[in-house]
């Protein structure tokens, strides 16, 4: 029952309590022996009732600050949680942190090892190429040492020769020297650009991100201190809220009091009990009151803590995968930049073993025509130097004998016939001549439109 309506009944109580103390003084006035005391029954009643309530208004409140301060435990025990999540979760960060290092050197530790392995490598197929060069250079020149017999009248000849593609050996050498060395300074300039484009762009990555950090630091602080003062006045006005329901209480409650003092006057110790009964309920109202005040900011204080840490929290996140995304993007063009760095050299690799073949080929193929040449040109000379010497004996002897001239046109019809045979295989040596020179010239063409294909210019027959 709410207090006013409760006044109201007790003072509609009490004004029939008056008008039956009324009736007993004109029923006493009349002379007769003054009856014995009979206790009010109604006023026991009405007190038991009010002390009734009251306590069942003491075991409410009771219950009440029970149910609070288990709550209170509960929120403070979830706040110890999430604090020691919090605290688990940096220890995490700082150890992936701590992983991530180790993690680089140990890469950084076998990219150095694989570079000194590629050295390594690289030494040993320098060596073994130049063992096999100097093994192929002496089978050569034992071949030659073998074959000066037989190429002894072609000396002259080939020592030009050998001289001409010896000059354009060098001259190929010095521009294919000069190629190379530009490519490589060019590779060089590409990689230190590529190299400073990739800093620039991680240094950028990183102000904007401490920058972006900042910033969401600051909005952080100006939200919380913005709820801080928002919290405050919403504090401010809630306790003057209660302060002014309270003091109306009070003054209702008073002046309850005051006017049931001039009723019931003659009731003084059962008013003095209330009166005391009244101030013991509503000391312990305020003491209830004032914790659950207390608990009820410290539960909004805590529920918006709360929802300012999942949005911490999440925020955190987005910047953890923004990292993570970041450091995968870095860790992708490391890799690339490696892996074209090894396609280079590679590259080097068959070009210099390219043009190694392709020397080596072209010289076996030179000095093969050349031989074949000269041996043709032998052929030739040896056959004409026949022939002409047969033609000497043939007419020397047809001046010795005497021979009718039907004979002699015979002999002359077999020496033309004879003749017409050995131009024939003449012509024929020659076109042989020229088809093998052809075909050095094509298989010449061939290579260097392959060596051409594969990215090395400069190459010339």
């Amino acid at each position: 029952m709410p207090p006013k309506e409760r006044a109201a009944a007790t003072r509609s109580k009490a004004k029939g309590a008056a008008n039956d103390a009324r009736k007993n003084k004109s029923i006493a006035a009349v002379p007769s022996a003054p009856p014995p005391p009979i206790p009010d029954g109604r006023e026991l009643w009405l007190a038991t009732d009010t002390l009734q309530k009251e306590k069942a208004m003491r075991n409410y409140f009771q219950l009440e600050r029970d149910r609070i301060i288990s709550f209170w435990e509960v929120t403070k025990k979830q706040l110890e949680d999430l604090k020691t999540e919090l605290r688990q979760r940096e220890n995490d960060k700082a150890e992936a942190q701590e992983r991530q290092e180790v993690e680089k050197k140990v890469f950084k530790q076998k990219i150095r090892h694989m570079m000194y392995e590629h050295q390594l490598q690289l030494a040993e197929m320098i060596s073994e190429a130049e063992r096999t060069l100097a093994i192929r250079e002496e089978e050569y020149r034992q071949k030659e040492r073998n074959s000066g017999g037989e190429i002894r009248d072609a000396k002259l000849m080939l020592r030009a020769q050998e001289n001409e593609h010896r000059d354009m050996t060098s001259a190929l050498t010095l521009s294919h020297d000069q190629e190379i060395a530009e490519q490589q300074l060019a590779f060089e300039r590409k990689n230190k650009e590529m190299h400073l484009i990739y800093e620039k762009k991680m240094k950028d990555l990183r102000d904007e991100m401490d920058q972006r950090r900042r910033e969401e630091i600051g909005l952080i602080e100006k939200r919380k201190g913005d709820h801080i003062a928002e919290l405050r006045e919403t504090h401010e006005r809630t306790f003057r809220e209660m302060k002014e329901y309270y003091s109306e209480i009070t003054s209702n409650n008073l002046e309850t009091i005051r006017t049931l003092k001039d009723e019931v006057y003659a009731r003084k110790r059962t008013e003095a009990h209330n009166e005391r009964a009244m101030m013991d309920v509503a000391q312990r109202n305020k003491k209830l009151t004032e914790p659950l005040a207390k608990l009820q900011r410290q539960k909004r204080e805590l529920e918006q803590e709360l929802i300012n840490y999942s949005s911490d929290r999440d925020k955190l996140r987005e910047m953890k995968m923004n990292v993570r995304e970041r450091e995968q993007e870095l860790r992708t063009l490391s890799w690339e930049n490696e892996v074209l760095s090894q396609r280079f050299v590679k590259l080097e690799e068959d070009r210099d073993i390219i043009l190694n073949k392709y020397n080596n080929m072209l010289q076996d193929i030179q000095r093969k025509a050349t031989f074949r040449r000269v041996l043709v040109q032998n052929k030739l000379e040896l056959v004409q130097s026949q022939l002409e010497g047969r033609d000497a004996r043939l007419t020397e002897l047809l001046k010795r004998v005497n021979i009718d001239p039907e004979g002699i046109s015979e002999i002359e019809h077999r020496v033309r016939d004879l003749s017409l045979e050995k131009d024939a295989i003449i012509g024929d040596l020659q076109h042989l001549i020229t088809q093998l020179a052809a075909k050095q010239q094509v298989i010449v063409s061939t290579y260097e439109a392959y060596l051409r294909g594969n990215g090395i210019s400069g190459v010339s027959g």
